[in-house]
């Protein structure tokens, strides 16, 4: 069904190879794919691009391997002009089992209800806005961009940053799609820098009682005080 509402997907692409060529050959075509060539490496440059790129003032990223439904990203338009600054919903967790070209689903969880309830200091120091929360540009504006420096967790820092803030959530009750786990993704497993980064968060936040060692060596790497924009260090909320 039709919804007649304006939408416009920016693709922001970094050192494409012919088969990605070749598939973005195939969506040019419709007027509403921007497909935006970005020199830079790295997932929260290319978010934060794409940001500034974007015509609309209501923002979602969206990673390549999530499935996305049209239906929460119209309620988040809505919840917009409602005067809400981030959105998010409840979504599934598909997890897959890869074996060579074949993935074969194993088992899906629901994540809605409760669990999602809007607490400040909850969204301080848990990644409780999920994979697919939205955004207006102004509230993009206050936060400032993520933080260029983080590898996975850039999302969390962000959504923790926001919520310091005091910036309006609200859980949506659509459905947003689909997050997608095969044990390839870059927060897989036990992964010491998704440790790391995450420890950065929770310092940032001063939620101690939260950080987990063994990634000591790791979060050396990482600036507390600052975050790296458009390769620049400023300071965390601007």
């Amino acid at each position: 069904m039709k919804k007649n509402v304006p939408f416009e997907i920016v693709i922001v692409t970094t050192e494409t190879n012919e088969a990605e060529k070749k598939l973005l050959e195939t969506v040019r075509q419709y007027h509403w794919f921007n497909i935006h060539e970005f020199n830079k490496r790295g997932l929260y440059a290319a978010w934060n691009e794409g940001v500034r790129v974007a015509k609309g003032n209501v923002i979602g990223p969206w990673n390549a391997d999530d499935i996305r439904y049209p239906e929460a990203v119209i309620e988040a338009e809505k919840l917009a002009s409602e005067g809400i600054d981030i959105s998010y919903y409840p979504f599934y967790i598909k997890r897959y089992i890869t074996l060579g070209p074949i993935s074969i689903p194993v088992r899906t969880r629901t994540v809605s209800g409760e669990v999602l309830s809007f607490e400040k200091r909850k969204f301080e120091t848990t990644m409780t806005a999920g994979p697919h929360f939205m955004f207006t540009k102004e509230a993009y504006e206050k936060v400032g961009g993520f933080d260029e420096q983080f590898k996975i967790a850039g999302d969390f820092d962000w959504c923790a940053r926001a919520a310091a803030l005091g910036l309006r959530f609200k859980a949506g009750a659509e459905f947003s799609g689909v997050f997608l786990v095969d044990g390839k993704g870059l927060s897989a497993g036990a992964n010491t820098r998704l440790v790391a980064e995450n420890n950065l968060v929770y310092k940032r936040q001063k939620a101690l009682e939260k950080i987990k060692s063994g990634a000591e060596s790791l979060e050396q790497e990482y600036r507390l005080d600052k975050r790296l924009f458009s390769g620049e260090w400023v300071n965390i909320g601007t």
